[in-house]
């Protein structure tokens, strides 16, 4: 029997490893994503680490929404907004890292097919957070100082994000 509904560790990844989330700005507008599907009841995020070049977490699914419409809706939000920052503040040159050229679009930001793994069970929830908490240790940076990621509240209980 499964414990857990609709809950499922995702990574998504920048196109070609570029390090887009090196800057804050651009994080701040995943954690504005992770917010809006909280407060708008579409998703529950249970932890995360946003890295520079991809993004981890573990989230629940709410109904009657489904993992692949709220996954494109939040990447394609995070992708738009980002991609009108850089156009709105000149920087061209950085945006043709993510063109493609494509039917259907000009520029891409996110490697397609994000992963996403059912979570059944505390043993798998408990590795996927452990991955999450510890991603930024493995490399060579301190989890419980970084900002973005849900790790200190795991360690400590601090409520350091309004949507955990």
């Amino acid at each position: 029997m499964r414990k857990y509904i609709d809950l499922y560790f995702t990574t998504a990844t920048i196109l070609n490893w570029q390090p887009l989330f090196a800057v804050d700005v651009n994080k701040d507008i995943v954690i504005d994503a992770f917010r809006y599907c909280v407060y708008n009841q579409r998703a529950n995020i249970w932890a995360f680490v946003i890295m520079d070049t991809h993004i981890h977490l573990v989230w629940q699914i709410l109904s009657p929404y489904t993992l692949c419409g709220v996954q494109r809706d939040m990447l394609k939000f995070i992708s738009q907004t980002i991609k009108n920052r850089m156009v709105t503040n000149g920087q061209l040159n950085e945006l043709e890292a993510f063109r493609v050229n494509k039917c259907d679009r000009s520029f891409q930001l996110w490697k397609r097919k994000p992963l996403s793994i059912v979570i059944l069970n505390d043993h798998v929830l408990n590795q996927k957070l452990n991955y999450i908490h510890t991603n930024l240790f493995r490399k060579g940076m301190d989890d419980l100082s970084y900002k973005y990621s849900s790790a200190k509240f795991y360690a400590t209980g601090e409520r350091n994000w309004d949507f955990l």
